[in-house]
């Protein structure tokens, strides 16, 4: 008996720690968003703006990490829509990856790039839309790509302050392969719940790649848990133009909560730039040796097998793929990777040492 009621107490004592813990975690975010509203609305004292209130429709892009987010934004830049777009990337870590697979689709894009997982606090992101409403000849519309480990509800607070803001919409892009694994994850879960929570249409990715089961399940699971939204499907990030730039919110975005998600402490972004040539068959076996923790790999590479131009490669799981891009032109070849997982679950010294064994000149 003495030892059950030795277990029982133990129990209780973890369900309180658990409880404190999370309730000092909301106490937390809930501060972090005020601090954002209140920097963004001391950051607009004495601007001019010169954008009519409310003549800026914001559009989010939201969605966890590998979920397609900037294949959807590079195909609406691609497509004839007529409209000039004032484009905002957000990545997580050091290097903006994203950015640079954007920024030949488009002059006017922005790079919010900064090593914590809430955009909403960020000055960036506060000064680039204070910089777009003082333009003499402002866009059409601004569309923001959210980093993937990021609430839309904290980045909606903070533009809202700008009164030249205006919210047309949030979507958040789903991954069918990946979606019923991220909601169960006490990693991800509470994050990518927030982030379906906070947009008004969903995009559900990836539906090529999915089989029949995990696309009839993503479908079924997305009704279950969030009656009323709209869902579509999407390959390859093929979109609609006048879905994404038309979505016309009918929520009121002031109403959201001032709490953001910002699992800063949860993940870790590392990022490295390699200026030797990469070996591809080296570096593939540097990837295929990563721990199955590494949720997200994403690069621009300079491999000796195509020296004239970048290569691309995406990790989500163990999916992969290389894909030809630009060339490199007056650009000095180098290598651009960032490696994303849990906290202190990668140790940056020897991924860099086994990272300068794949370069092309090292024989050892």
């Amino acid at each position: 008996m003495m030892t059950n009621k030795t277990q029982q107490d133990e129990q209780s004592e973890k369900s309180v720690s658990e409880d404190d813990r999370d309730v000092e975690d909301r106490f937390n975010e809930a501060h972090r968003g005020i601090m954002g509203l209140l920097f963004a609305a001391y950051q607009l004292r004495g601007r001019k703006l010169r954008a009519a209130e409310g003549s800026l429709p914001l559009t989010i892009i939201g969605g966890f990490l590998g979920s397609g987010k900037t294949t959807l934004l590079n195909h609406l830049l691609r497509s004839p829509h007529g409209r000039r777009l004032a484009v905002l990337v957000n990545d997580f870590g050091r290097i903006n990856i994203d950015a640079a697979l954007v920024a030949s689709q488009t002059a006017d894009m922005i790079q919010l790039t900064n090593g914590c997982a809430c955009c909403a606090v960020s000055a960036d992101l506060t000064n680039s839309l204070i910089e777009i409403a003082e333009r003499d000849d402002p866009p059409d519309a601004i569309v923001l790509e959210a980093s993937g480990i990021a609430d839309p509800n904290g980045i909606v607070q903070v533009a809202l302050s700008n009164p030249a803001i205006r919210l047309d919409g949030s979507l958040v892009v789903v991954d069918a392969e990946t979606l019923q694994d991220l909601a169960a994850s006490p990693l991800t879960g509470r994050l990518f719940r927030n982030q379906i929570s906070a947009a008004d249409l969903i995009v559900l990715s990836k539906v090529d790649l999915a089989d029949d089961l995990q696309r009839s399940s993503a479908h079924h699971w997305l009704t279950a848990h969030y009656p009323g939204k709209r869902v579509i499907e999407a390959v390859r990030g093929d979109v609609q133009t006048n879905i994404v730039l038309g979505i016309e919110t009918t929520r009121d975005p002031k109403a959201a909560t001032t709490q953001s998600t910002d699992h800063v402490h949860d993940f870790e972004s590392l990022s490295f730039t390699i200026n030797a040539p990469l070996n591809r068959e080296r570096l593939q076996a540097f990837f295929d040796a990563l721990p199955t923790s590494v949720l997200r790999a994403k690069g621009v590479l300079n491999l000796t097998e195509a020296p004239s131009h970048r290569t691309i490669y995406q990790r989500v799981g163990q999916r992969w793929s290389y894909t030809e891009a630009e060339p490199w032109n007056d650009e000095r070849p180098h290598s651009s990777l960032v490696l994303i997982g849990p906290a202190g679950a990668l140790d940056q010294a020897t991924l860099e040492e086994k990272l300068d064994a794949c370069c092309a000149d090292n024989n050892t």
